[in-house]
């Protein structure tokens, strides 16, 4: 798929909802997800995208050090959307103290998410983008952009990559993807 074919579908429908369009991209964790989003930022003005990391916080584990909070983020921006088009978004930021912030976020053209298990909320999405990657390439991508030590990343990745099988196989994402894109190939 190329940017101008998701152009060209965007400008020949109508948004489900009849007022802004509405995107899932859903892939493993270092599938290419957030490089396709950036992509598509700079060739769908007006589009507000968002980064399921955002949403992605600590959890008193031995193991895995952090999950995404899907209850604050329903409450935040899934319910919101179902009913209009302006929601409050609290990002956790990891770094910062509060660690949550707002953000009044109002929908123009369009909304963008790129998540593990975008696909699963309960939101009637025009289109759903499955970024289709390697196991072993997304655990390698993933590793490499940790910077805790890698003692600590690889159990952690290791639980990530067994709970996205398990999704895959039960729910498979893939078949229900209006489009399959290589994560192997450049946006």
């Amino acid at each position: 798929m190329k940017i101008t074919d998701l152009q060209n579908f965007l400008a020949t429908h109508r948004p489900k909802n009849d007022r802004f369009f509405t995107i899932a991209i859903d892939g493993r964790d270092g599938s290419g997800k957030t490089s396709f989003a950036k992509a598509l930022n700079t060739h769908l003005p007006g589009f507000v995208i968002l980064n399921g990391d955002d949403y992605f916080e600590p959890i008193d584990d031995p193991i895995v050090w952090g999950e995404f909070n899907n209850g604050r983020f329903i409450q935040d921006v899934i319910e919101p959307l179902k009913q209009g088009s302006t929601f409050t978004y609290r990002p956790y930021d990891w770094h910062a103290e509060p660690h949550i912030s707002e953000k009044q976020i109002t929908v123009e053209k369009g909304i963008c998410l790129e998540r593990c298990y975008s696909f699963t909320f309960d939101l009637d999405w025009d289109l759903k983008i499955w970024i289709e990657t390697p196991r072993e390439i997304c655990i390698e991508r993933g590793l490499a952009g940790e910077t805790l030590p890698r003692e600590r990343t690889v159990p952690a990745w290791e639980v990530w990559q067994a709970q996205r099988d398990e999704y895959i196989r039960t729910f498979r994402p893939q078949g229900r993807a209006d489009i399959v894109i290589d994560g192997m190939k450049s946006f």
